[in-house]
């Protein structure tokens, strides 16, 4: 298990360390005071300053105060002094000697001398606190000190800052961004998001138990590294040493004290009510003041929390099993006889139940649903079973089992659907059990066959024609796996004109998808936004949340060129998710973030983003998805000319072992092309996206095609597809399609004016990376047309563009030199010869000798000057 190095990095406190930088290395340094909370990372700071300070020069004098040195007067400079003194050969009778003796020597030590670091300062004694105060008036050192807020402190040391003699700097917790970055640089990688919200919450910023949790849950395999990207893959635990530090501030509490402790860390937020059994109103100021407990307004109601999530952590770990069954069952009675009142009662309840014991069904059965629609599937299993048990019947058992799915177990899943079949009484139940039996087959276990299977006996079964169109709704979903958009359009559109409530939900959601890929953005938008309101209507969700449609108008937002729209969309939902604790919402989101890399050129961003979704995916078993995230991740790292990740992650997709779904074909293929292309493989690529092109013609991915014909122009073949481009985009929707027909025809003219309208259109609607390409295009034809000065413009206008996407290395953003002065073998050569292939290799790969490989490839380097092959790559990279 690699653990962070220690000490951690310094993250987050670039504006502090610049206020010390300034005061310390200013014409007339300035002393320092650090304040903040225990753990906050006042002694990292101070140490890093003292470091900087003491280049060059010698090294810093650094002093620590504790509780054993303020008992002798000056004692915690007795290490300074007593070097000091050596040989001085005079004594301190008095104490006003030791004083002008001790203010002499560290006035003499300074001189010329880093300035003087006093850790935890607030436990200084009142003679070593006044002899800095003094010396830090008049002048004679610099100081700096830390303070622990919330502690008491000698005053000479409060009147540092109170009479301005230095500056007062607080160091606040560290934000959730902040919180990230120090995360990846401890941990060396890339960290889920939904981890690092996790444990900037129960750290609550605080630099020290953000590292004792990281190092505690990477000790018990908590945080683990799955491509990549460490996660949490179970809740956090305090450490020993966690466990340690919040006991000592716990010591000394008596046994009310604890007990009121211990009830609000099992059931917080609490009501003033819930707490009257055991708690009167002094006892809960008094712990209120030792900052222990905090109390906010609901409304009317008073609600009481610990002061920091640790310790909630802490005091549920030392609780016993017989001390929680007690308060649970309190707590569960007292609300029954009250009543559900308010949102989320019910789930307190029902939780309180499963720790207490009894319980109503019905009671269990409603908590099971809200934890749910809350993402929380381990608490709904829960639930769902103890409400089965007790006798709520076919609903608490099918619950059950999505459940199970929904946590990555879809073979138990499916056993206990199919378990399920005699017990479902009415067309209502048989309904619903062949809907999620359905979903269980073609997006868990990738078995389409079995969930045609099951929708054609669950439609001779139902006897209500509602229900049977719900049914064949789902048979759509299916479609789109296996026969693609078109087919599944074909079958959604018709049903969502008269489809109501939940199916209208669901239809609305594939005709999107579908609408989008067939190029009628325009309509793909409508039955997104009629699947979103449908849903927003709905009293109890469905188990397809409202914002999948939201995900299928990013799609169609992105088919129509209206990138910054669609962006601007899922980053909100993303966020949406991370909030709401759902994976699900997050992977599809991030999904569709990385899909558009190819044309903005975000790949770094795309490649991060495809690999937080694919673990989110793979934790919840959806190998279909997965195989699409990863044809993205493929492609991200193709774009970027990563051509060894770009196969690996082909190497993983293809390990996978499932049937590649049609809704996402044309991508994947593009996938393989561009981990062609960044391999130098350029003619081997084309075929392959002529591949794509006509599939997804086939299939009804029109908008597909049309980018696997534009991806064919870009990198070299433009005559070859312009005709077919041109026609295909007149059956597509938006600007998108458009731009690219301008581009590919102004490519094969070589119009210098209208590659550059092509690159102003691509940056409009946000495609950074097409637009620099098309730039590229223009300063090549100016170039042709004898134009230098508008080809060196259109050139300054292109690397603009192309600082949008940084990490992009496509074969349209060479040099213009290789551009102009090689021909498209010797230029296919050139990039297969920077990829690394031998002359044997490069003569194999295109069906050559090797003989006339090599002169081919001198030739090259006669025509730009070069002589080796990795100023090749330079340039043609």
């Amino acid at each position: 298990m690699t653990m962070p190095p220690a000490p951690w990095p310094l993250v987050g406190r670039d504006a502090e360390l610049a206020v010390l930088r300034s005061a310390l290395a200013g014409p007339r340094p300035r002393s320092v005071v650090l304040v903040g909370p225990a753990g906050v990372g006042k002694t990292r700071l101070a140490r890093a300053a003292a470091a900087e300070a003491a280049r060059p020069g010698p090294a810093p004098r650094w002093v620590t105060a504790t509780h054993s040195s303020a008992r002798t007067p000056l004692g915690v400079f007795s290490p300074l002094l007593g070097a000091a003194d050596a040989g001085a050969g005079e004594t301190a009778d008095t104490y006003e000697d030791l004083l002008r003796r001790s203010a002499r020597v560290l006035a003499s030590e300074s001189a010329g001398r880093a300035a003087l670091f006093v850790d935890d300062a607030h436990l200084l004694d009142d003679a070593s606190a006044g002899l800095l105060q003094q010396l830090v008036a008049t002048g004679a050192v610099a100081v700096v000190l830390t303070v622990r807020s919330g502690e008491p402190a000698p005053e000479a040391v409060t009147a540092l800052w109170k009479d301005e003699l230095a500056v007062r700097l607080e160091l606040r917790l560290l934000d959730p961004d902040a919180v990230d970055a120090l995360l990846g640089a401890a941990l060396g990688g890339q960290v889920d998001r939904a981890a690092v919200a996790e444990l900037a919450a129960h750290s609550g910023g605080n630099v020290l138990f953000l590292r004792e949790l990281t190092l505690g849950a990477l000790a018990d395999g908590t945080l683990v590294d799955e491509l990549g990207v460490w996660r949490l893959r179970g809740p956090l635990a305090p450490s020993d040493r966690i466990v340690e530090l919040v006991g000592r501030r716990l010591s000394g509490l008596d046994e009310g004290a604890l007990a009121v402790l211990e009830l609000v860390a099992y059931a917080e937020p609490l009501g003033a009510d819930d707490l009257a059994p055991v708690a009167d109103a002094a006892l809960l100021d008094r712990l209120h003041r030792a900052g222990l407990l905090v109390t906010e307004r609901d409304g009317r109601r008073l609600r009481v929390r610990l002061a920091h999530p640790l310790y909630a952590d802490v005091l549920r770990r030392r609780t016993s099993a017989v001390r929680v069954a007690t308060m649970a069952r309190a707590l569960a009675e007292r609300a029954e006889r009250a009543g559900v009142r308010r949102r989320g009662d019910d789930l307190r309840l029902g939780l309180w139940r499963l720790d207490g014991g009894g319980g109503d069904p019905g009671d269990l059965l409603r908590a099971a649903r809200t934890a749910r629609w809350h993402y929380d599937f381990g608490l709904a299993e829960r639930l769902a079973s103890a409400a089965a048990d007790a006798g709520a019947g076919f609903e608490a058992r099918l619950l059950r089992a999505q459940t199970a799915a929904l946590q990555g177990r879809p073979d138990e899943a499916g056993r206990q659907m199919a378990a399920l079949v005699g017990a479902a009484t009415g067309d209502a139940e048989r309904a619903r059990l062949a809907i999620a039996h359905i979903d269980v087959s073609w997006l868990c276990l990738g078995r389409v066959d079995e969930g045609l299977e099951v929708a054609a006996q669950a439609e001779v079964a139902i006897a209500d024609p509602d229900l049977r169109d719900e049914i064949a709704g789902r048979r759509a979903g299916l479609v789109l796996g296996s026969e693609g958009p078109g087919a599944a359009a074909a079958i959604a559109v018709p049903l969502l004109r008269a489809a109501e409530g939940r199916s209208r939900v669901w239809l609305g959601l594939v005709a999107s998808y579908g609408l989008g890929r067939l190029g009628r953005t325009t309509e793909a938008l409508g039955a997104a936004d009629r699947g979103y309101a449908a849903g927003q209507r709905l009293i109890e969700p469905d188990d397809w949340y409202p914002w999948f449609n939201l995900y299928a108008r990013c799609e169609a937002l992105a088919h129509a060129g209206r990138f910054a729209d669609a962006e601007a969309l899922a980053r909100a939902q993303h966020r949406r998710g991370l909030q709401d604790g759902s994976s699900e919402a997050r992977a599809w989101f991030l999904w569709h973030l990385c899909r558009t890399a190819r044309d903005r050129g975000d790949v770094g961003a795309a490649e991060r983003d495809a690999r937080e979704a694919i673990t989110l995916l793979r934790r919840l078993g959806r190998p279909g998805f997965e195989h699409s995230l990863l044809s993205l991740l493929a492609m991200a790292q193709g774009v970027a000319g990563d051509h060894a990740g770009a196969e690996e992650s082909l190497g993983v997709l293809d390990r996978l072992g499932i049937e590649a779904p049609l809704w996402s074909w044309t991508d994947h293929l593009m996938a393989r092309a561009w981990a062609a292309i960044a391999g130098g493989r350029i003619s081997a690529a084309h075929r392959i996206l002529v591949r794509a092109a006509d599939d997804g013609e086939r299939i009804g991915d029109l908008t597909g095609a049309a980018a696997a014909l534009h991806d064919v122009a870009r990198t070299g073949g433009a005559a070859a597809v312009r005709d077919r481009l041109v026609d295909l985009a007149g059956r597509i929707d938006g600007d998108l399609a458009v731009a690219r027909r301008d581009h590919v025809v102004a490519l094969c003219t070589g119009d210098a004016p209208s590659l550059e309208s092509a690159a102003a259109a691509f940056h409009e609607m946000g495609a950074a990376l097409l637009a620099a390409e098309a730039a590229t295009d223009a300063a090549g034809a100016w170039r042709a047309a004898g134009s230098a000065g508008r080809a060196d413009a259109a050139m300054r206008r292109a690397a603009a563009l192309a600082e949008a996407c940084p990490e992009a290395r496509t074969p349209a953003l060479a040099s213009i030199e290789v551009r102009e002065r090689l021909t498209p073998a010797e230029r296919e050569t050139a990039l297969l010869a920077a990829a690394g292939r031998s002359n044997r290799e490069i003569a194999a790969e295109l069906q050559l000798s090797v003989r006339t490989i090599a002169n081919r490839l001198q030739r090259t380097y006669n025509k730009l000057g070069i002589s080796s092959r990795v100023e090749l790559g330079r340039l043609v990279r």
